[in-house]
């Protein structure tokens, strides 16, 4: 019988234990049911990152991350839920349900498959940078001394050279084992008219490396004339240059950054982190994909944009912008002066010229390349300017920062700002106060009972908390509530947050992983009902207001009842 995935993913957990996972990332020292860590995620001094072993989740309480096993490879490894599945059920020698025997052993095959493509990449890797030291490497090598790297940069950034005859790769790696269907379907080998030969000959290899540090592909740079420029491993089983990003295996490694770079060549980005910027990738020798953009979200929240500054650059740019946008990043640009490129700003300017640069906001540059090609010292350049960047400034939704935009729109073209907003089809944010319809509030739970159930719900997640003795009526708070009633029906809390996300996760995880909790089962009791009375008073208290208040208006007929409602309630309040 098929396995179902939610039973796989509840065996999986069991097996697997969140505090050893962790323990691999960070030095945990255990107290009590927890485990205390300097946090992953930010920096800091004193250890306010836990991980609790009964509840299987773990949180930060100084940055307030947090989540279950899963989340947690995803986040520290940037990977997608199902390759966390995946890296994790391997880990126990677990495979993943299949619907048949046929489907399962087709996916033993296509596993296999895979691992010899990644063996094949890494020895072409290997012999690429072992050639570099010989003399048949002595042209790449010079060529790369030009370009301003060192003997230090080549082994950094695994940095080789394909050889120049046609069949030297084919025939060092299958004398090492490897078999040539392989090698052509790593696309290190190519087949014409029955004869086979070396897809890179002569050239300066970049290894192309995926987060989890497997070498995906490469690619190739001519030294001399010969075209193309670039050439980039055809797409294989392993490797779609539109899902991958050069130096993406560096970028994993440098946390808390607040931002990527993004630039074009695989030289610019050696270049700027030679030089010392961290954060920054490249293209694959294509345009951006709104698969590499929501690759660079999950690594920072912000990119910046460091294309060419001549005008392909710039035009690239735009749409870049563009594609971020659709994905959710905030982006900046970058922009060099005299059309140059990252790289060569950065060997004639200096690292401190490069961080003197303040990044331009997205829209900001939109409205500067709006005016390529007009004159703005006409009034048909100023209008046709104006309309174009009404046009553009449709998209704004923010109105403090449309109101920026639009001050800068008027600044060049000297149209009123009524105007512009007119054109634009919105209004200038105002405010209105109306004394006669006052915003009216609604009541929150007060810090001091959310903090109550908040007790109660790690008290029952750390299991110290009788059967019977807390309803899911005692919950006003949904998240808590919701959280109270999963452990009742037998869920753990580990499969309670991974059905949640962003300021719902963050609520759940503060109500499991409340931070002082006592050992002792007595002294739990005793809090618990301390708990218990504070939000049971508090709801006593509410009711008692609010049966004052209809008191105020209602009819005779109605107030004796009413009157007796509030003494049994004011009776009941006493007994606290």
């Amino acid at each position: 019988m098929a396995v179902q995935f939610s039973e796989f993913l509840a065996d999986l957990n069991a097996r697997v234990h969140l505090e050893d996972v962790v323990g691999e990332y960070v030095h945990l020292k255990q107290k009590g049911h927890r485990y205390w860590g300097l946090c992953p995620f930010h920096r800091e001094k004193s250890p306010s990152f836990s991980v609790d072993a009964e509840s299987q989740l773990y949180y930060c309480f100084g940055c307030h991350k947090g989540g279950n096993l899963f989340q947690f490879v995803m986040e520290m490894e940037r990977m997608e839920f199902i390759d966390a599945v995946k890296m994790l059920a391997e880990r126990v020698g677990m495979e993943l349900p299949e619907r048949s025997g046929y489907e399962r052993d087709r996916q033993r095959t296509d596993t296999a498959q895979r691992e010899k493509i990644y063996e094949a990449n890494r020895a072409a890797a290997m012999d690429f940078h072992r050639r570099i030291w010989t003399s048949e490497g002595a042209k790449a090598r010079d060529y790369l001394y030009r370009r301003g790297l060192n003997d230090s940069d080549i082994k950094h950034f695994g940095l080789g050279v394909s050889a120049g005859g046609w069949c030297d790769l084919l025939d060092t790696l299958q004398k090492e084992g490897h078999d040539r269907e392989t090698l052509v379907k790593a696309g290190l080998v190519v087949e014409k008219n029955g004869k086979y030969f070396d897809m890179f000959r002569d050239r300066v290899m970049f290894p192309i490396i995926s987060a989890q540090g497997r070498v995906l592909g490469f690619g190739g740079r001519a030294m001399g004339d010969a075209q193309p420029k670039y050439l980039n491993t055809q797409e294989t089983v392993v490797f779609n240059k539109r899902l991958n990003l050069y130096c993406l295996n560096l970028l994993k490694k440098e946390r808390n950054i607040g931002r990527t770079i993004l630039v074009e060549g695989y030289m610019d980005a050696v270049s700027l982190r030679k030089s010392g910027v961290e954060g920054v990738v490249a293209t694959l020798g294509t345009a951006l994909t709104t698969e590499q953009a929501d690759l660079m979200r999950r690594f920072a929240p912000e990119v910046w944009v460091s294309y060419d500054g001549d005008s392909a650059g710039q035009k690239a740019t735009l749409r870049a912008l563009d594609i971020l946008e659709e994905q959710n990043a905030r982006a900046r640009v970058i922009l060099y002066p005299d059309g140059m490129d990252p790289d060569d700003f950065i060997k004639s300017r200096g690292i401190e010229a490069f961080n003197a640069i303040k990044p331009m906001d997205a829209y900001e540059f939109r409205l500067l390349r709006a005016a390529d090609g007009l004159d703005l010292s006409t009034q048909d350049g100023r209008t046709q300017y104006a309309l174009t960047a009404c046009e553009i400034l449709k998209r704004v939704k923010n109105p403090v920062e449309l109101e920026n935009y639009v001050t800068i729109v008027s600044g060049r073209t000297d149209f009123d700002k009524e105007i512009l907003y007119r054109q634009i089809g919105t209004s200038p944010v105002t405010q209105v106060k109306d004394k006669k319809s006052p915003r009216i509030r609604a009541e929150k739970t007060p810090p001091q009972i959310l903090q109550a159930q908040r007790r109660l719900v790690a008290l029952r997640a750390a299991k110290l908390l009788p059967d019977g003795l807390v309803d899911p009526n005692d919950f006003d708070d949904e998240i808590c509530r919701a959280l109270f009633e999963g452990m009742c029906e037998g869920r753990t809390p580990g499969e309670l947050v991974g059905e949640t996300d962003g300021e719902k996760r963050e609520a759940a995880l503060a109500a499991l992983q409340y931070e002082q909790l006592p050992e002792d089962r007595e002294i739990a009791l005793e809090l618990a009902e301390e708990c218990l009375g504070s939000i049971r008073k508090y709801r006593l208290e509410a009711q008692i207001d609010a049966l004052k208040q209809r008191l105020k208006t209602a009819p005779d007929g109605e107030r004796g009842q009413l009157m007796k409602q509030l003494n049994g309630l004011l009776a009941e309040l006493d007994r606290f």
